[in-house]
């Protein structure tokens, strides 16, 4: 809805006010000592007034102050019956309009009976003859009738409210999910090849002196995977994912060789659905930093299988294992795994062994790689 249409509504009510003509026309018909007429002009500023603050303060969910001017409205009939004739009985109307805007629906009922009650007693003390029933008896359905429509009023604003809460709430939540899955992109992005621009650097300075020209070709692959990094950062950022399994395994044999480790690979890889085969790349390039941080293996194997019941990845390394906590890569890995069904299986006696398991997704995979990685 339009500010402007939410504007009309929120002051709609203030339209009804203008029923308060009929106690001022009964009040005026004839002649009141000053005392009076300042008590009745008080009297009506002061329900104005009062009026205005239920429906302000009833959407901000103060349900007792429908309460107060239901008070309020049965006090200025009480003052005003005698000073404006049958005109006072428009604030009985009014009180069954201000008890209805709340979500207790019995107490909106009782209310509004109670109020159109009291516009009959005339009738019963005589003060009204049989000609008074006809609109009596039309202002007390009226009473009846507001009471209902105010009360279905309010619980349709209160509903609408919870909406816009929990859309808010479901907002915040994908602001924070986002801010999240950015982190862990940024960690399995820049983790990966920070670790290799490190050692090749390491590597670099150790050969600076006694092998210049091999030094000098390890600063060349330093500046290489730089570019390829902020490359990838560059589409990340443009909410583009990796370039697939086949490419990460070519750089987890880069890094894997600079750290004099082999890397394996049993068989072709096989058609992966999109979302998975990114899943999968983003496991490796975790799993090959964590065996050039810490694992002090010689040998990575790697192996992808398709089945009926869905994809395997398993990363095997022959390092020094262990069952370490997992650190915020692996952890998050874990989760981009469940993300989409899947499950990851970590196992560190003998070595370390991951073993992810994805679902069978719906899309269009990848083409395959045309043969397998060696070392």
């Amino acid at each position: 809805m339009s500010s402007m249409p939410r504007r009309f509504w929120e002051l709609f009510p203030l339209f009804w006010l203008m029923f308060l003509a009929y106690p001022v026309s009964g009040f005026v018909q004839r002649a009141h000592p000053p005392g009076e007429t300042a008590l009745f002009w008080a009297v009506l500023a002061g329900f104005v007034v009062l009026y205005v603050l239920v429906f302000r303060r009833g959407r901000e969910g103060r349900e007792y102050w429908s309460l107060i001017g239901w008070v309020g409205a049965l006090l200025a009939y009480g003052v005003t019956f005698r000073l404006s004739d049958g005109g006072a009985s428009a604030f009985l109307v009014y009180a069954g309009a201000l008890v209805g805007y709340q979500s207790r629906a019995y107490v909106a009922l009782w209310g509004s009976l109670l109020a159109a009650l009291v516009m009959a007693l005339p009738l019963w003390s005589g003060q009204y003859g049989l000609d008074d029933l006809p609109w009596i008896v039309v202002n007390m359905v009226f009473t009846l009738v507001t009471a209902y429509a105010n009360h279905a009023g309010f619980l349709r604003h209160v509903a609408q409210a919870r909406v816009a809460q929990l859309q808010r709430e479901q907002e915040r939540l994908a602001a924070e999910a986002e801010r999240e899955r950015i982190a862990r992109d940024l960690h399995d992005l820049l983790g990966h090849t920070l670790s290799v621009i490190v050692l090749k650097s390491e590597l670099a300075s150790r050969l600076a002196e006694r092998a210049p020209a091999q030094a000098a070709a390890e600063i060349r692959e330093v500046e290489r995977i730089s570019r390829e990094a902020l490359h990838e950062v560059r589409a990340a950022v443009r909410g583009y994912r990796g370039s697939g399994l086949t490419a990460e395994l070519a750089r987890a044999k880069v890094a894997l060789d600079t750290a004099g480790v082999a890397l394996r690979v049993g068989g072709p890889l096989p058609e992966l659905p999109r979302e998975v085969e990114a899943t999968a790349a983003m496991l490796l390039r975790e799993a090959v930093t964590n065996v050039v941080r810490h694992a002090r293996a010689h040998e990575v194997q790697v192996k992808v299988e398709a089945g009926p019941r869905g994809y395997v990845l398993e990363i095997r390394d022959d390092g020094v294992g262990g069952q370490a906590p997992e650190g915020s890569g692996l952890t998050g890995m874990r989760e981009r795994v469940r993300a989409i069904g899947g499950t990851l299986e970590r196992d560190g006696r003998g070595g370390t062994r991951l073993r992810a398991q994805f679902p069978v997704l719906a899309g269009r995979p990848v083409p395959a790689a045309p043969a397998a990685v060696r070392a």
